[in-house]
């Protein structure tokens, strides 16, 4: 990009030729940026994928090398399922056929040499193909093992023809379906579960030593104190808020005795579980009680996958503050400064039955017939799952991609490409609609990526996001006050938040220093008509409908107007911390944290445990976790999406030779952002260093820019 290229301007500072030129423009921008409601209801999407939204090939290659090692596990999985159930019966030569050319492939492909991956991607399918035929008339042998070879030759083929984003679609699943039982596709112990990964790096979560303070021989993603670590630093920290005993207005903080007629713990419970002296009205005067209560999926349904039954259910989970960690729990999270988040209680429902809907404790001091504590071992799981399926539709789909992709289609209908907050909005905005495009083809429809993982039915899940994005509320949203709504600026310690503030000060420090080489006044803003129209968009109901915007003004005749040059500031670093901090902390720790499944999965395969059922060993858990072809398609396709990062925040060029911003009064304030996070990167790190498990989903160097993955 050339330094002669003119400095972006405001309409109001340039000629009246140019200001009409940019108002033509715009009306051609509008023939291709537009919006709709009518698949997700109420939910504002881009109707069309615009050019200038496409991913590049550059980009492909990016996904096209992590699909290259997911490929191999994948394949090598299925292969080792193929030879496992009756190695002595199937035809060996077939076999080696498919391992010979499969070892190939690992050894040969290339992204540098398209033909001769074409190549031998195509012996494998030959290869592939020629399995069922050998197969034939072997009655032992299940035909879905053959289907297993013939739609993963289906895969492949999908692969050459539509390029690396056919991995998006839910092809995978459908080659381990079947028609005869799937009996040897279900676990027969939990290292089932890890023996999938084959070829892959293991997960975070299966990486973690025991330490000398756990207790039991349980993995450590699976003890308490990673179940209460995870409410704070884990996949999806949206959930957890405060219990307060008096109504706080504009919040999200939970009334005591709401739920204590929901949930009927007793102080002496508490005490059992916690070690602590006091009562639970004093833990809450103390602000040491918090709680996870996914009412939200009080009437959502759950259906059939292959055959079997899957099952759905509204969980509440109270924690503790502990100051005192307990036994089996970390000293704390940061050296000098003791406590933990301890769970207290589980119940899988929203109302207390004893039979039916006991309250679970990790010593069973609620009377739930658990003294193996197995019981409480399967109410993680589905409370685990529960806060997955959330994560999936509301906390990372709804609330990061379907948030961000009204705002594109908003910023290139109203603001000109000369306008300098396009000009600095276009980098975070990057392959939005195109991964959001992906999405409405492949996730949430029938059959596809979210109706196979994920537990509720597809309109259940559809239901759920629409609801979210109904009650989403712009400013409430922001760091600056999410934390307090929910009512988490209480707790001592919370890696994500600790950590995301740095990120989230950097960035408005940066679009300040940005937006005032523009605007010099307020008197700036509001004459910006292009400016104006953008934020008139944004809040219109036949646009993107935003809501909670409280730094607007409205006129007499009832328009919507920005006024303030301060709350832009705001706006603005709001969409570039949830196109970027935001989005990277529930997309990034997908395959590190959601991956092993008797810890973390989407879905559930038996009701909930009751008072009166029996569970004598580990074994008896398995019949909750999903089979072992739906395990391997859910962490293959998070593995998909962790591992894909274009770009690095607050980096906007490949070549520092040529700057992405051309205006010179620029290019010092991005180096002082890139500055900032290059110390707020060393900063984390250093606090990682003393926290439990690494928390690096808010590393600067490990967040994009935009949503595009």
């Amino acid at each position: 990009m050339s330094s002669s290229c003119p400095n972006p301007s405001l309409p109001q500072n340039v000629t009246d030729a140019e200001r009409a030129q940019r108002e033509f423009n715009l009306s051609l921008a509008r023939t291709n940026y537009n919006y709709m409601q009518s698949y997700l209801e109420g939910v504002p999407m881009s109707a069309d994928l615009p050019n200038a939204e496409k991913f590049t090939l550059d980009f492909e290659a990016q996904v096209l090398a992590v699909i290259r090692r997911m490929m191999n596990n994948f394949s090598t999985v299925v292969v080792g399922l193929l030879k496992k159930e009756l190695e002595s019966d199937l035809p060996t030569d077939a076999i080696k056929e498919i391992e010979r050319t499969l070892q190939a492939l690992r050894e040969d492909f290339s992204l540098l040499h398209p033909k001769r991956d074409e190549k031998e991607l195509k012996a494998f399918i030959e290869a592939l193909a020629a399995l069922p035929e050998a197969l034939a008339g072997m009655i032992n042998i299940p035909k879905d093992l053959a289907k297993m070879a013939s739609g993963l030759k289906q895969v492949f083929e999908e692969f050459l023809a539509q390029g690396p984003t056919a991995f998006l679609k839910s092809t995978l699943y459908d080659m381990l379906s079947e028609t005869h039982g799937r009996n040897y596709l279900q676990a027969r112990s939990e290292s089932d579960y890890e023996a999938l990964f084959a070829t892959l790096e293991l997960p975070m979560m299966l990486q973690l030593q025991h330490q000398d303070w756990m207790v039991g021989n349980d993995k450590p993603c699976q003890q308490d104190w990673f179940f209460g670590h995870l409410q704070i630093a884990g996949f999806n920290t949206t959930n957890i808020c405060r219990v307060v005993t008096t109504p706080v207005a504009e919040s999200k903080m939970v009334l005591w005795s709401e739920l204590n007629a929901k949930l009927p713990i007793t102080d002496s419970m508490f005490r059992s579980v916690t070690g602590s002296t006091k009562t639970l009205l004093e833990a809450i005067a103390a602000e040491q009680l918090y709680v996870v209560d996914f009412s939200q999926f009080v009437g959502s349904t759950s259906d059939m996958l292959h055959g079997q039954q899957r099952y759905i259910t509204a969980p509440i989970a109270l924690f503790y503050w502990n100051a005192t960690p307990p036994k089996g729990y970390p000293l704390g999270y940061i050296a000098g400064q003791p406590g933990v988040l301890q769970p207290v209680c589980i119940q899988l429902a929203q109302q207390f039955d004893a039979e039916s809907a006991p309250i679970f404790t990790p010593n069973d001091s609620a009377g739930a017939n658990d003294p193996n504590l197995l019981k409480w071992r399967i109410a993680k799981f589905i409370f685990n799952a529960l806060t997955a399926i959330q994560h999936e539709a509301v906390a990372h789909l709804g609330d990061c991609h379907l948030i961000i992709e009204p705002m594109v289609v908003a910023s290139h209908r109203q603001l000109a490409t000369e306008h300098p907050l396009l000009k600095l909005l276009i980098p975070h905005f990057r392959f939005t609609i195109n991964i959001n495009d992906d999405a409405i083809h492949s996730l949430i429809v029938p059959g596809g990526v979210v109706a196979t993982n994920v537990g509720p039915s597809i309109e259940s899940t559809r239901a759920l996001i629409a609801q979210a994005h109904r009650d989403w509320r712009w400013d409430q949203q922001c760091p600056d006050q999410i934390f307090k709504t929910r009512g988490v600026d209480a707790l001592p310690v919370f890696p994500f938040r600790d950590d995301t503030r740095l990120l989230w000060n950097a960035t408005k420090q940066f679009v300040g220093s940005y937006l005032k080489t523009y605007y010099k006044s307020d008197l700036d803003v509001q004459q910006d008509n292009e400016l104006q129209g953008w934020v008139h968009e944004l809040v219109a109901p036949q646009y993107c409908g935003f809501k909670g915007l409280n730094g607007l003004s409205v006129t007499a005749d009832g328009a919507v107007r920005l006024d303030s040059l301060d709350y832009l500031i705001e706006m603005v670093s709001h969409i570039i911390y949830r196109a970027g901090p935001q989005h990277a902390s529930v997309n990034y720790a997908q395959y590190p944290l959601m991956s092993f499944m008797p810890s973390v999965a989407g879905t559930i395969y038996q009701a909930p445990p009751t008072r009166s059922a029996v569970l004598n060993s580990i074994n008896d858990c398995l019949a909750w976790y999903p089979p072992l072809d739906v395990a391997l398609y859910t962490f293959s396709f998070e593995y998909l999406l962790s591992e894909v990062q274009y770009d690095t925040f607050g980096h906007y060029e490949a070549n520092k030779r040529q700057p992405y911003f051309t205006d010179a009064r620029v290019q010092p304030l991005v180096a002082d952002f890139q500055d900032a996070l290059a110390l707020i990167e060393i900063e984390i790190r250093k606090r990682n260093r003393e926290r439990p498990i690494p928390y690096p989903f808010q590393l600067p160097s490990m967040i994009p820019n935009s949503v595009s993955i």
